[in-house]
């Protein structure tokens, strides 16, 4: 038996020709790489971008929206009230029994009092300086507002609560109670405001402007005076009334 007979032509061949498809396809690999490169970091990117949800219930609550609701609007007023006697409840724990009715009913009555008095009066002075503010747009403001209020006063419940029940003095509880319902008024005002002032700036010159605005900040006193004079009258732990 020979050991160094050549080898077949054809052997040779296929041997040449594997190597060449291997390089052929290496390099069909490396261009189609070098095409495909600068668009893999934008889909990677592009990966975290991506929308993380529905928003929360509070953002929902509190969104502004492209135009007025009157079920979502009353629906957001709603809320609003309705956070709001959980600190009138947080108030009556002072005193118990009867007092939790009394303060839960008159924390939401002064944002009552304020959208059924003082957003009328507002819209009606603001007519006179030939305003762009319709009804559905000062109800969606006001309603917006409530629910603001609203938030803040349900959410200072639980510290209002504990001060009052734990305060020595009555003087020291009432305080408490007054500071809480002052943040969430004046946050109250900062939102309408706000809202009726976006509204208002669409049109109009300089004089007009600076009428809405003096009409604005004599709406933001009225509020004011009206929301103390309905809690003074209705809540027993600011008032000094013994039930």
């Amino acid at each position: 038996m020979e050991t160094g007979a050549p080898e077949p032509v054809e052997r040779r061949g296929d041997a040449t020709a594997v190597p060449a498809e291997r390089r052929g396809d290496a390099m069909a690999s490396s261009a189609a790489a070098a095409s495909a490169g600068p668009e893999a970091p934008a889909t990677a990117a592009a990966g975290p971008t991506a929308p993380a949800g529905h928003p929360g219930w509070t953002a929902s609550l509190l969104a502004e929206r492209p135009a007025p609701d009157l079920r979502g609007d009353l629906s957001r007023f709603g809320v609003g009230v309705g956070l709001a006697s959980l600190y009138g409840l947080a108030l009556g724990a002072r005193q118990g029994g009867v007092s939790f009715a009394h303060h839960a009913a008159g924390v939401p009555a002064a944002l009552v009092a304020v959208a059924c008095l003082g957003v009328p009066a507002l819209t009606i002075v603001l007519t006179l300086f030939d305003a762009p503010l319709d009804a559905p747009r000062a109800l969606s403001a006001t309603a917006r507002a409530a629910a603001a209020t609203g938030l803040v006063l349900g959410g200072l419940a639980p510290a209002a609560a504990l001060f009052v029940v734990t305060s020595a003095s009555h003087v020291t509880a009432a305080l408490m109670g007054l500071l809480g319902l002052a943040v969430g008024g004046a946050i109250g005002v900062v939102f309408l405001l706000r809202d009726l002032r976006a509204a208002l700036q669409r049109d109009g010159g300089l004089l007009r402007l600076a009428g809405h605005g003096a009409a604005l900040l004599g709406f933001a006193g009225f509020a004011v005076a009206l929301a103390l004079r309905v809690w003074w009258g209705t809540l027993p732990i600011l008032n000094g009334r013994a039930l």
